[in-house]
């Protein structure tokens, strides 16, 4: 079905499209962390306890890396071939990760399999702006937020359940059926590229090949491993890895990073907006279980327990978001009170000093906090992928997931190394106020989105589209 059929029969692809693009996003997010609770039984059958890390880090650095070069390769081919291809790869890498007889040889296949992950993230939320009028967009994309975050807590209880029912190698060979059935749904339901579309120019491979090395030297420069010296260094080498990429992109036929379109104050906004989500709330979960366990002193299941109302505040969130625009149209607000709220709940947590408060508040701040996310954390891309031109849009869409994880990706390590330092300061129930510079600059850093918020054009996204309407609508006016 060409893309030109979708638009005069809208309910036709959409019937099966949300469950398609459903399952592609959980295949690219569930296997950023369900090695977590597996890790023990992989260096134990593989070794090499000092590489522990590796295998995980390898898959978040590839999906990180490619993501940009992912959405080009949409914008050239099409959504369809370009998923496809992801799936192809994820699919194969994930059969080589279960064969793997040593660490060395997982750490590879886990490189190319996130290669594959970058394109499952990417590529359905161009999908949807493909298929779907703009303002019913976020209505689209609240499930595929909501999956991503469900996916945070979910992902390690599930490839522990796998570990321990039968082998750490099915968190992998669990992906070949689900892949083959994700390929069967895109080949009938994702549109096809229209004639015409197909790009003429080369392959911005050099960009690809510029944004892999940024995000690496990145990684090594947050990384939590060496000396000050190493780390400097590492972040010399990010600045001379962005200047270049800078230099290269701007002088490219077809960039895999597009400058010109980010120059727009929407676009660019909402990428500032999609980095300093990833780094205020992301960046922080992944450390509260274990200041639960320190200053309350709970079981690690009962601290793993407190990211659910996580869950539930960004399901909220970008459900109840995405429905309001579609149907009132009005979109801005959302950031600016999602901005607000979850800086309101960062410095409440912040705040909360030597009181050892009941846990039901601290989960009640912390639901605040990713309801306050969840309000804009899709609608964003909505934003962005109407301020730029159509032919652009997986770029758009690819390079706000790359910020994202790029944000998500500097704050584990930043706020990390905080949270490390400041739990070792202070054992016992004392550890109840050393996560308060951790929020603080979590508070400071939703105040600087709450900024960039007020910053965006106030305008209402166009009516949606009624049953056999066929209606394209203007990019947004910056």
């Amino acid at each position: 079905m060409s893309l030109t059929t979708a638009r005069r029969r809208p309910d036709a692809p959409r019937r099966g499209l949300l469950p398609c693009l459903i399952l592609l996003t959980s295949l690219g997010a569930l296997d950023q962390t369900m090695m977590a609770t597996a890790l023990p039984d992989v260096l134990a059958d593989l070794g090499s306890p000092e590489r522990a890390g590796w295998p995980v880090t390898a898959y978040t650095l590839a999906l990180t890396a490619t993501m940009p070069a992912a959405g080009a390769l949409g914008d050239r081919l099409g959504r369809r071939r370009a998923l496809l291809a992801a799936l192809t790869l994820f699919c194969l890498a994930s059969l080589a990760c279960g064969l793997a007889g040593d660490l060395t040889v997982l750490t590879c296949a886990r490189l190319v399999q996130g290669v594959g992950g970058a394109g499952l993230l990417a590529l359905p939320q161009a999908v949807v702006a493909d298929a779907v009028p703009v303002r019913d967009r976020a209505a689209y994309l609240g499930p595929l937020g909501a999956v991503f975050a469900v996916a945070t807590v979910v992902s390690p209880l599930l490839g522990g359940w796998l570990t321990d029912a039968a082998s750490w190698r099915w968190i992998f060979w669990v992906n070949l059926p689900l892949g083959a059935a994700a390929a069967a749904l895109v080949g009938t339901v994702v549109p096809a590229l229209p004639a015409g579309r197909a790009r003429r120019t080369r392959f911005d491979a050099r960009g690809a090949a510029l944004l892999a090395l940024t995000a690496g030297a990145l990684t090594l420069a947050t990384a939590r491993t060496g000396g000050p010296g190493w780390t400097v260094a590492a972040a010399g080498a990010t600045v001379l890895a962005v200047a270049v990429t800078v230099w290269w992109e701007r002088r490219a036929a077809d960039p895999v990073l597009p400058l010109r379109v980010l120059g727009r104050r929407t676009v660019r906004l909402c990428c500032g907006l999609a980095l300093l989500a990833g780094f205020g709330l992301f960046g922080v979960l992944a450390y509260v279980p274990a200041w639960i366990q320190a200053g309350w002193g709970t079981s690690a299941s009962t601290a793993g327990l407190m990211l659910l109302p996580v869950t539930v505040g960004i399901v909220v969130g970008t459900n109840a978001s995405g429905l309001a625009v579609r149907r009132w149209g009005h979109w801005r607000l959302f950031p600016v009170a999602g901005c607000a709220l979850s800086a309101a709940a960062a410095t409440g947590l912040a705040a909360l000093g030597g009181w050892v408060p009941p846990l039901v508040l601290v989960a009640g701040l912390l639901a605040v906090m990713a309801l306050g996310i969840g309000l804009f954390m899709q609608l964003v891309v909505v934003a962005a992928q109407a301020a730029g031109p159509r032919e652009a849009t997986g770029k758009i869409t690819a390079t706000l997931g790359f910020v994202r994880e790029t944000g998500v990706l500097t704050g584990t390590a930043l706020l990390g190394s905080l949270a490390v330092h400041s739990l070792a300061a202070a054992p016992g129930r004392a550890a109840v106020t050393a996560f308060t510079p951790v929020f603080a600059v979590t508070a400071a850093c939703f105040a600087c989105a709450l900024v960039l918020a007020l910053l965006l054009p106030s305008h209402r996204l166009g009516p949606p589209a009624r049953d056999g309407e066929k209606r394209e609508v203007a990019p947004a006016k910056d």
